[in-house]
């Protein structure tokens, strides 16, 4: 990942802690893991400070992004998990 874009993510929050869980999966959207419930409030953190970094986007160009992609699939794993714990398993 280029260096103008871990100082952005830095800024906007994210830990050296964090850089290394997304490089456990290769910053791949589709490869980002299940939560575990006691985990969803740092999921929501990364969440968080990727949306931050792409706020100044337009709609298209964050879901373009990099750092929309992984926001997206962070917030739906959140939500699936939330489902989970709460019974609602429709899907």
């Amino acid at each position: 990942m280029e260096s103008q874009r871990r100082e952005s993510l830095r800024e906007a929050g994210l830990t050296s802690e964090d850089f290394a869980w997304f490089d456990l999966f290769g910053w791949d959207d589709s490869r980002v893991p299940e939560p575990r419930l006691d985990e969803l409030a740092a999921f929501r953190r990364r969440e968080s400070a990727l949306n931050a970094t792409i706020a100044q986007l337009s709609y298209t160009e964050r879901g373009a992004s990099l750092e929309g992609r992984l926001a997206a699939a962070i917030g739906a794993r959140c939500a699936d998990a939330q489902d989970r714990a709460s019974g609602d398993v429709d899907s």
